[in-house]
């Protein structure tokens, strides 16, 4: 097929082949989800059937008549913003060892090779329930039925996670193909609460297929063991990006219900093991939200200065829930976070900080979407007994709160 050089693909579609938590088929964590909803489903299907189907063949054929794709609409307004996007970062990686794929995609937009990388969401099992997260991803969620249909990210869902977390459909087909396949990106929920997942590994990492396999994870990291990490080395490479957004008391409430303390040890152990192990690459995964903005020196400056072996990865932004957005700010407050940030020195990070901040300033949605804020910390704090202005107390939201006459 003719290729445009207009734009550089994205080099993704060619590939990885990724699922949302519901098992519909995707590129990426970044795939516009009301695109991917008009797509099939995984369950009752195979990874060599729906990596072909019209979704994948469409967004090919964009990318290479030089088009962004409705699916990647994130990317596309990271780069318009001069941010790195997830786009950038892959081809970065990614495209010049792969390059080669694109040449053999058809006029139809399909591909004649089974697709090197699986990004497999293992349903929505998991062990917290994050601020900035919902019930589309996080099980624990469901505890919280105050909540539940009261705001865009907590909708109830009769979530059925059999496909992935009982069955072994899925996981055979995975097993059927392992030959063929260069790197496994496991998320979740929380892919380490996923008892097929963590049996699929324990088979696995002993066998010689194991060394010739990278195993890439997001994680919040609770779950890490001494004996998982036993079992993840035997791989050829594990890539490991642990979500956090906030350290201490603040950290406890973003992520609950985690307990800082006991989050530190395995801080340490995973300290430890990248230390002993060079195929072992560890990296805090930070997200841009309201609160973790205002939170994000204090989590830089911890991770490098007590963790200097575990990288800090500036990784995405909150788009949705919108009252959750780092948009979702009094602008006095954005301007008092913009200069801490501005004039702390991130050292060969700071090229990645701008776009946070450009992010954050170009829309005020503190006027429509605050009161949804406010009342929204409420609620968590009544479901979950706890205290925002307490656990949040240096951000003094209680001044901006438009609630008050």
């Amino acid at each position: 097929m003719h290729i445009s050089i207009i734009m550089k693909p994205c080099i993704l579609p060619w590939i990885n082949f990724s699922t949302n938590t519901f098992g519909r088929p995707r590129t990426c964590g970044y795939a516009d989800q009301p695109t991917v909803k008009t797509n099939s489903k995984l369950q009752g299907s195979t990874i060599d059937t729906e990596w072909n189907n019209d979704y994948f063949k469409n967004i090919r054929k964009d990318f290479l008549a030089g088009e962004w794709p409705e699916n990647c609409k994130r990317c596309k307004y990271v780069e318009e913003l001069k941010g790195s996007s997830k786009r950038i970062e892959e081809n970065k990686y990614h495209y010049e060892s792969n390059k080669h794929l694109i040449e053999q995609t058809k006029a139809n937009g399909s591909v004649p090779y089974y697709p090197p990388n699986i990004d497999i969401r293992v349903g929505t099992i998991c062990n917290l329930k994050c601020i900035h997260c919902g019930t589309g991803a996080s099980s624990k969620w469901n505890e919280d039925k105050s909540m539940l249909n009261k705001y865009s990210n907590t909708e109830f869902y009769n979530v059925d996670n059999k496909w992935i977390e009982q069955d072994s459909f899925i996981w055979d087909n995975i097993k059927e193909n392992l030959e063929s396949t260069k790197k496994f990106n496991f998320l979740g929920g929380e892919p380490f609460a996923n008892k097929q997942h963590n049996q699929f590994i324990k088979e696995v990492c002993n066998s010689d297929t194991a060394k010739e396999i990278t195993l890439s994870y997001v994680s919040n990291g609770t779950l890490l063991t001494e004996n998982i990490f036993n079992q993840l080395v035997k791989f050829k490479e594990v890539i490991i990006r642990l979500s956090l957004d906030a350290i201490g008391i603040p950290g406890e409430y973003f992520r609950f219900p985690i307990k800082w303390d006991v989050f530190k040890t395995k801080l340490e152990l995973m300290q430890r093991f990248a230390v002993q192990n060079q195929h072992l690459d560890i990296g805090v995964q930070w997200t841009c939200s309201n609160v973790s903005m205002f939170y994000l020196v204090d989590t830089y400056d911890f991770i490098r200065t007590h963790y200097p072996d575990i990288k800090f990865l500036f990784c995405n932004h909150v788009e949705w829930p919108e009252h959750m957005s780092a948009q979702t700010l009094p602008t006095e407050l954005k301007l008092q976070v913009a200069e801490r940030i501005s004039t702390y020195n991130f050292g060969i990070d700071a090229e990645y900080v701008p776009f946070y901040i450009n992010h954050m300033l170009e829309k005020d949605k503190w006027a429509t979407h605050g009161n949804t804020f406010m009342n929204y910390l409420d609620d968590l704090d009544s479901a979950r007994k706890i205290s925002w202005q307490t656990s949040f107390k240096e951000m003094e939201l209680h001044k901006y709160d438009i609630r008050v006459s």
